[in-house]
């Protein structure tokens, strides 16, 4: 039974265990081999798969500054989940990339090419949000199916440290001095083109929706007002413009993503028109997580259990494959953390995509000490959209990603004592739970 099958048997009650850029790198080999060297263990940091909206959809009784139809003409699509839960499409896609994973780390040598795995051998781990739980068990599904494996781990506060003085004002200034200073100035300049285009595909805001974001009616997301210090339209329309990937990677016809007005309002294809107005969702995503002030106050507790997992691979016990279900944020933290740069085929500068995964894999060069090489694996937005069966031979997206400060092998990879001495100096102990010390 597929792990889909058993929680919707069980109506979805899974338990619960309280716990505590610039030009991106070089391309990935995604033969899972590199010559002459041999992979120890891989670590990967995904995000969850396709998901409805976080936000209130229907107005009724939600407040209109957070509900998605006060910006929109016509009523938008609910993809038939709870909000911000896996779509069906979303769940088919993470089992695609969990087939991938097994013939890129069977390729590798690190898993058998057939069968069930040694249970030991294997191991997943989510927090306790439906996204990536089911996300967790689609991966598992795709990589052994039929395989009765207790593998799957689910801790509520997984990726929560203790607050660690974390200030909102010095979040914001961090924000404010990755994008240059000034929204509005990013709203005039290279998000003028995107955010245009949306407001076409939006259209006219509700008269509680122009209220709401501190508009008179009739207002549109092209005349709300502009300040240097406050996102304004870019917060707006940084969760649509990603949810019409959501549309399409879930198979929806031209017409139906967008309400099919997204080719009209940019001049392109609509899977490049996807990609141009992302550089919104990418954009304010990336200045919401990524600055060091919020990478190091909000990633030390992701990326610590990343680096303990790594130490067992390289301690030579644990699993040699672990599977952290997660979230765009962490990922964007862990990124800021190691200074890590990334463009993925089809998708703008950093942006996080749905089901992708960050890969730190362990291997051991033909001469000297262990190395990490980290990959980013996604789903290109054509990929989610046709979900072809994915493999060595038909591999997604990828990019590998050097570390910031280690002097790395031609194939990207970095010393382990080197990697091991960045990612432990960049982790503040105080934002990282004791009971994990």
């Amino acid at each position: 039974m597929r792990f889909v099958d058993l929680t919707r048997a069980l109506g979805l009650a899974v338990a619960i265990v309280a716990s505590s850029p610039a030009a991106a790198a070089e391309q990935a080999q995604t033969s899972g081999a590199l010559d002459g060297w041999t992979m120890k263990g891989t670590v990967l940091l995904s995000r969850h798969g396709m998901r409805g909206p976080t936000k209130a959809i229907r107005c009724e009784g939600s407040d209109p500054s957070t509900c998605l139809d006060a910006i929109v003409q016509k009523h938008w699509p609910d993809l038939n989940v709870v909000a911000g839960h896996l779509t069906t499409q979303g769940y088919d896609r993470a089992v695609t990339m969990g087939g991938f994973y097994r013939s890129l780390y069977s390729h590798a040598g690190l898993l058998p090419e057939h069968g069930c795995p040694d249970p030991k051998s294997v191991e997943f781990v989510s927090d306790g949000v439906e996204r990536t739980v089911m996300t967790a068990g689609a991966v598992m599904d795709g990589m052994f199916p039929g395989c009765d494996l207790k593998a799957l781990a689910v801790h509520s506060k997984l990726y929560q440290g203790p607050s660690c003085g974390y200030d909102p004002k010095q979040g914001a200034a961090a924000t404010l001095a990755l994008i240059g200073g000034s929204w509005k100035t990013v709203i005039e300049g290279e998000l003028a083109g995107p955010l245009a285009a949306m407001s076409k595909v939006l259209g006219p805001f509700t008269a509680d929706g122009c209220k709401a974001h501190g508009a008179t009616a009739p207002c549109s997301l092209a005349t709300l007002p502009i300040s240097a210090t406050e996102p304004g339209a870019v917060s707006v329309a940084s969760q649509p413009a990603e949810q019409f990937i959501m549309q399409y990677g879930a198979g929806l016809s031209g017409d139906e993503v967008a309400w099919g007005r997204l080719p009209a309002a940019t001049g392109k294809p609509l899977p490049e028109a996807l990609t141009f107005v992302n550089a919104i969702h990418a954009l304010s995503d990336r200045a919401g997580h990524m600055p060091r002030y919020q990478a190091v106050k909000q990633g030390s507790a992701v990326l610590y259990p990343v680096l303990e997992s790594l130490t067992e691979v390289a301690d030579g016990h644990g699993p040699a494959f672990k599977f952290f279900s997660s979230h765009d944020n962490y990922i964007l933290n862990v990124g800021g953390l190691l200074g890590l740069k990334w463009q993925l085929d089809s998708y703008q500068p950093y942006q996080i995509p749905p089901g992708g995964a960050v890969a730190f894999e362990v291997w051991q060069p033909p001469e000297g000490e262990l190395a990490i090489r980290i990959v980013y694996y996604a789903q290109t937005i054509q990929q989610l959209h046709d979900n072809i069966a994915l493999s060595v031979a038909q591999p997604p997206a990828s990019t590998v990603m050097p570390v910031e400060g280690c002097s790395v092998y031609a194939n990207g990879a970095c010393p382990w004592s080197t990697f091991r001495k960045i990612a432990t100096g960049a982790i503040d102990m105080a934002c990282v739970d004791p009971k994990r010390n």
